[in-house]
């Protein structure tokens, strides 16, 4: 029946991305490419719009990681026209975040801060405790390329709270590393290996 073969389809896209993810993470970068495309065609074939942006996004991810910006923003952008379209803000933020890493990347700051800021206004109306530290430590980390060492410890101590709230052990190693680096930097050498130790 057409409900069962839309079903096999969408079965089929999903384990194609899940190949994906592996050859990625074995660093086989071709054939990841390969496969999150497959999957791509197959959610386009079905007019599927929540897995056309998810795969735009894990390509684009693929680019970002070989360093190819300009290909990794063409995706993120179009993973987030997507999700605007359907009203998915759980991925509207997500591909905000990533089209601000890119941004950040390109050294174009205030269309990275914009970016990050965005994604943190939809993470606080969702009440998404794990993405609001991520956004805040994003911002965090700009202000500290910028050499504005107070903002940068404001935004990497908010961060650090909720992720000591939530116990997200992976985000507060980064969090306190952030912080222990700021001090380092500042020539506060112990409170630095308090910070620093902490997170190792």
């Amino acid at each position: 029946s057409e409900k069962e073969l839309l079903s096999l389809k969408k079965s089929l896209a999903h384990s194609l991305n899940n190949i994906g993810f592996i050859s990625q993470n074995q660093g086989k970068v071709k054939e990841a490419l390969e496969y999150f495309s497959k999957s791509l065609k197959i959610w386009e074939e079905i007019d599927n719009k929540y897995g056309i942006a998810y795969s735009f996004n894990n390509i684009g991810y693929v680019y970002q990681n070989q360093n190819q910006n300009k290909e990794a923003l063409k995706c993120y952008l179009k993973s987030l026209k997507l999700r605007e379209e359907i009203g998915d803000k759980y991925g509207i933020a997500y591909s905000l975040n990533n089209v601000g890493v890119v941004y950040q990347r390109e050294n174009e700051i205030e269309k990275a801060l914009e970016c990050f800021f965005k994604s943190l206004k939809i993470r606080e109306e969702l009440g998404d405790k794990f993405g609001i530290a991520y956004s805040l430590n994003n911002i965090g980390a700009i202000y500290q390329k910028e050499g504005e060492d107070s903002e940068a410890l404001e935004y990497f101590f908010k961060s650090l709270e909720i992720r000591e709230e939530i116990g997200d052990k992976q985000g507060l190693a980064e969090s306190l590393c952030n912080i222990g680096l700021i001090y380092q930097t500042q020539g506060k050498d112990n409170k630095a290996l308090t910070y620093l130790l902490r997170s190792l």
